[in-house]
């Protein structure tokens, strides 16, 4: 390996223990090779232009890029107003921008004032980044071209914009909300920690903390491939311990298609609808081991986008989940409605704990007295194996709502008072006595044709006893079970 000092000014430094000669930033990128560990001194890089990656590192020998404790790459870019929900392509300013790069490495970098992206990637594979602290963009990491995929994103931050949560009015970030066929003045947030469009697949996001922004995590597809076969885009992500925090809009948000999505022990605290699927097609989705919560409302006063929802659901019959959907050993602690609209397919809710707080408990104006747990426009048919069984909750609705979808409901417990020991605080552990350990194991299939099959003596909910349940390890889809599926039209049991 070779190790190559970075200072801002590439001048000669004592650095570890001797006088010695350093690049600037720009120098060091154009010159690496396969191999390089490209050290980032602290200091303050002040970056005009891009940095484009030049070359490729190898699968044997990367090229890592590594910043240390002070060291801050800052765009000093004020936002992109052009840029709002759309790739923002090769052409507009990221901190680093990697076209059809393979095995490259960004470590512990501070990237500041970066707009619309601190990184960009275009049909490029087996890049990972690190421990990086990102504040600002309209995209932290933006991915975009069929040949993008192995994509890792592990334990980094990032910052938005710190006011969009209680201060901004949802509506002035969505185009067309406020005047129609409009544009948003504050339409540069509609961004994401991870966007992407016309993706393969293969991404992992793990263990970030994603705080104060609108989106956290939206994978698009282009018109052009809607009609393409399941599991060639958007196909094999998991997303998993992950903070969601202040999140205005969706935590997770697949558009158009989503095959192989592993949504897994994360954390959700103040956010306003967390699993968005409205227009999906697809399946294979797994959502376990989950924990939300609340202590704010979104929104400046006026604002009526604020009420929120765990899930959001489509209308169109034809951009429906074909394949499996299941949801269990989640907990919620909610002042929302759990679903408002909207239908699905192959939905099993199984086994999870979900908490409502008592308004009169609360300050006014933080949830809503006497809404439903589910919406009055909500469709959902057990002739479309949609099934809710073993999940406990002390909404005074539940199970009686279920009168309106026969055969959905398959069983439950229904409880008065609080379902968690302190759910305003974080503390999901149920309350002991509210409900019993499940005598048979739970089943649940799996990608790969095999079926995964729980502990015995679980209880309802993400907390199994001091810990998190434990679920099933993520495994990729299998192309020839996928396609057997598709023919079949029965994945299901």
């Amino acid at each position: 390996m070779r190790m190559i000092y970075v200072t801002p000014d590439g001048g000669h430094h004592w650095v570890d223990s001797e006088w010695r000669d350093t690049k600037t930033l720009r120098a060091a990128i154009e010159g690496s090779q396969p191999g390089d560990l490209i050290r980032l001194l602290p200091g303050n890089y002040f970056l005009p232009e891009a940095i484009d990656m030049p070359r490729d590192g190898t699968a044997a020998e990367p090229i890592i890029i590594r910043g240390e404790h002070g060291a801050i790459i800052d765009g000093r870019r004020p936002p992109d107003p052009e840029v709002s929900a759309t790739s923002p392509g090769a052409a507009r300013y990221a901190a680093f921008r990697m076209v059809n790069r393979c095995h490259i490495r960004l470590d512990n970098i501070r990237i500041e004032r970066c707009w619309p992206s601190a990184v960009y990637m275009e049909n490029s594979h087996h890049l990972t980044f690190k421990d990086m602290q990102i504040v600002g963009g309209t995209y932290a990491f933006y991915a975009d071209g069929p040949a993008c995929r192995h994509l890792t994103i592990v334990r980094c931050d990032w910052v938005q914009d710190d006011s969009l949560w209680r201060y901004i009015n949802w509506a002035m970030v969505h185009d067309g909300e406020l005047v129609p066929g409009e544009k948003a003045p504050y339409r540069y947030l509609n961004g994401a920690f991870f966007g992407s469009n016309n993706i393969a697949g293969d991404v992992v996001i793990r263990g970030n903390d994603i705080r104060h922004c609108y989106n956290a995590i939206r994978l698009d597809l282009s018109d052009e491939n809607q009609d393409a076969p399941l599991g060639q885009f958007n196909c094999n992500v998991v997303i998993s311990n992950n903070r969601f925090s202040f999140v205005r809009d969706n935590p997770v948000e697949p558009e158009t298609v989503a095959v192989n999505w592993w949504v897994t022990y994360n954390q959700l605290y103040n956010c306003h609808k967390w699993f968005s699927q409205d227009g999906a097609q697809g399946g294979f989705w797994y959502y376990f081991g989950n924990r939300g919560w609340f202590d704010s409302r979104p929104g400046p006063e006026g604002d009526d986008n604020n009420g929120g929802a765990v899930f959001k659901f489509g209308k169109d019959p034809d951009a429906l989940p074909t394949l499996p959907f299941e949801c269990f050993h989640n907990s919620f602690y909610l002042r929302q409605q759990y679903v408002k609209k909207g239908t699905t397919r192959n939905w099993r809710h199984r086994r999870n704990a979900i908490g409502y707080a008592d308004s009169s408990q609360l300050p006014p104006g933080l949830m809503t007295p006497d809404q439903p747990f589910l919406g009055e426009d909500l469709v959902l048919s057990a002739a479309d194996n949609v099934s809710f069984d073993g999940d406990i909750c002390n909404h005074p609705t539940f199970p009686e709502i279920f009168d309106n979808y026969p055969g959905v409901y398959l069983g439950g417990t229904p409880v008065s008072g609080e379902v968690f020991r302190a759910g305003i605080c974080g503390d999901l552990a149920l309350v002991p006595g509210k409900a019993e350990p499940f005598a048979q194991p739970l089943a649940v299939g799996m990608p790969d044709g095999t079926v995964w099959h729980s502990a015995n003596g679980l209880m309802p909910g993400a907390i199994d006893g001091n810990g998190l349940f434990d679920g099933p390890k993520y495994r990729p889809i299998d192309r020839e079970y996928l396609r057997q599926c598709l023919e079949n039209d029965d994945c299901d049991d």
